[in-house]
């Protein structure tokens, strides 16, 4: 089963790769994370990440199974015994300026039809979080530039 969010943000897709190309940043536009432990550095093919939950003490797998900069990061989150989702993140430029985000999830196991609701009301959350952080970004190197 496939849950899929589309967001615009005025970001370029270099800007949204700042946040989305470092681990390290996730937690800024994923709300269930406070921080990602694993290789500092640039979001890589085969990465093996542990995600900090913000709600409880547990490691959560993270398998990055693509990433292509600056557009599409694909990981593999291991929630649950019996629950896994896959996560793409889709990096388009807008014709209109700035960037489309379309962030999916995929879900996988016997858990993944109770986790529905839930799972895609967090996905829409990501997405729009996503494209607020990134906004900023955008809006600090014009007053910069």
């Amino acid at each position: 089963m496939r849950l899929a969010h589309r967001v615009h943000t005025r970001a370029t897709p270099a800007q949204v790769w700042e946040v989305l190309g470092d681990p390290q940043r996730w937690s800024e536009f994923e709300p269930g994370l406070r921080g990602v432990r694993g290789r500092p550095g640039a979001t890589s093919e085969g990465q093996r990440l542990i995600g900090l939950s913000r709600v409880a003490a547990l490691g959560i797998p993270i398998d990055v199974l693509e990433a292509r900069a600056p557009s599409r990061v694909v990981v593999l989150v291991h929630l649950l015994p019996g629950l896994r989702e896959q996560v793409t993140y889709d990096v388009t430029p807008a014709a209109r300026g700035g960037s489309d985000v379309v962030v999916s999830v995929v879900l996988d196991g016997p858990l993944g039809w109770p986790s529905v609701g839930p799972l895609y009301l967090a996905g829409g959350l990501t997405a729009r979080l996503l494209a607020r952080r990134t906004d900023r970004i955008a809006r600090a190197a014009r007053r910069v530039a």
